[in-house]
């Protein structure tokens, strides 16, 4: 429905063929698009494997202008600042609510969702924990059902089974490597063989020779990674295949978070502070690096992704021909669409 509505809008203000709409699979459509050769510029969101694939079948792909948003591992680091007892309670409230936002908006099926948590190896067991407490809180159902409050299932089904053997993949993998499931009921599908229903695990100690520590989950899935010293989290994001954002939470430690501040910002696209990962507003610049972006996207930002100059030069000297030159400017100003003032 928002597609036709967008359809009418354009069909309303922009001049026939400007925009076109092709129905259909983007497996069985784009292919035969790419191949064709006309097309000059391809923004696409969704895997790298595939981005990869469309840009080849282009036969001319050094033509392509390209924007990709692709796969994310976005990591959230907690200072031990926010385990200091009565002093930092709001801090570490503020750092959960955000994990847990972070972690399962869209049931964790979102490129800026977080995907890993690394905390204090100190205070992991505590954080899992406490983050384990307000998941088992959290509604599991179908999209249209309420709670005894009458608030909609915040935990909905995923979209197919594929998703769901995935998940299952990756709760078997890090379960037979030592890691434990810290919340009731977590991992478990309801509703029947059929159903997509998952609850969300969180699961600790997540470690380094686990799938979930590289690869991205795209589920309710929620790893509590120990980390001894920042060097762990600065090998990370060092080292990393997937480079959009990261999510740094003290309480007011500003001397510990410039080094990564320093090093993260020549890796990630954004970096939020006490905040979950996310893109909006639109008018900052959305960017990332290595496998997971190619250019920048935001209302300014996306114009200028998919425009190219075309400059109109001239001499502008001080004799006859100079002179000529800006009346002749002048005129094709007058009588050209293209040098006509846009404002």
């Amino acid at each position: 429905a928002a597609h036709l509505l967008t359809m009418q809008a354009f069909h309303k203000v922009l001049p026939k063929g400007t925009v076109n709409f092709v129905a259909g699979p983007g497996r069985s459509t784009t292919p035969p698009l790419m191949k064709s050769g006309k097309i000059d510029g391809l923004a696409f969101i969704g895997g790298s494997i595939v981005a990869d694939g469309l840009i080849k079948d282009h036969p001319h792909p050094h033509r392509l202008k390209v924007f990709l948003q692709l796969e994310a591992n976005n990591m959230a680091i907690y200072f031990s600042d926010l385990f200091d007892g009565k002093k930092s309670v709001d801090a570490l409230d503020n750092a959960l609510d955000q994990a847990i936002i972070g972690s399962l908006n869209y049931n964790g099926q979102r490129c800026t969702a977080l995907k890993l948590h690394m905390v204090p190896v100190l205070h992991a067991e505590e954080f899992a924990q406490l983050l384990s407490a307000r998941v088992d809180e959290m509604s599991v159902g179908l999209p249209w059902q309420t709670d005894d409050n009458g608030k909609y299932s915040a935990v909905t089904p995923l979209p197919n089974a594929k998703r769901i053997k995935y998940m299952k993949e990756l709760l078997d993998d890090a379960l037979t490597k030592g890691a434990k499931i810290m919340n009731h009921q977590g991992g478990k599908v309801i509703g029947g063989p059929e159903s997509t229903l998952m609850v969300p695990a969180v699961l600790y100690p997540v470690t380094s020779d686990m799938r979930l520590y590289e690869e991205e989950q795209f589920g309710p899935l929620i790893p509590v990674i120990p980390y001894d010293d920042l060097d762990t989290v600065l090998a990370f994001g060092r080292d990393g295949v997937y480079a959009q954002q990261v999510s740094i939470f003290t309480k007011s430690d500003a001397a510990q978070v410039a080094p990564l501040l320093d090093a993260f910002s020549a890796v990630f696209g954004k970096i939020n502070l006490n905040s979950q990962c996310g893109r909006s507003p639109d008018m900052l610049p959305f960017s990332g690096r290595r496998s997971s972006a190619m250019g920048v996207m935001s209302v300014k930002d996306a114009l200028k992704e998919f425009s190219t100059p075309t400059v109109v030069a001239y001499k502008a000297s001080n004799d006859e021909t100079g002179k000529s030159n800006r009346e002749l400017a002048n005129q094709l100003q007058k009588t050209t669409n293209f040098m006509q003032p846009i404002v």
